[in-house]
């Protein structure tokens, strides 16, 4: 599974929950979860696993 656009996705979901974890803006931690989720949906796009899974923390 060399994909580097999964791989992308899985990098920025990465920076996301470290945002969403270290963060204290309320601004800046929507971005975050935004990006969480387009990754989530990325991430899906390119397997099997359905998004929308409860992705929200």
């Amino acid at each position: 599974m060399n994909d580097k656009w999964l791989d992308f996705a899985i990098r920025i979901q990465s920076i996301a929950q470290a945002g969403l974890q270290y963060g204290k803006d309320k601004f800046d931690k929507e971005r975050y979860q935004e990006l969480r989720e387009i990754a989530a949906e990325m991430i899906s796009a390119k397997t099997d696993i359905p998004f929308g899974l409860n992705i929200r923390g």
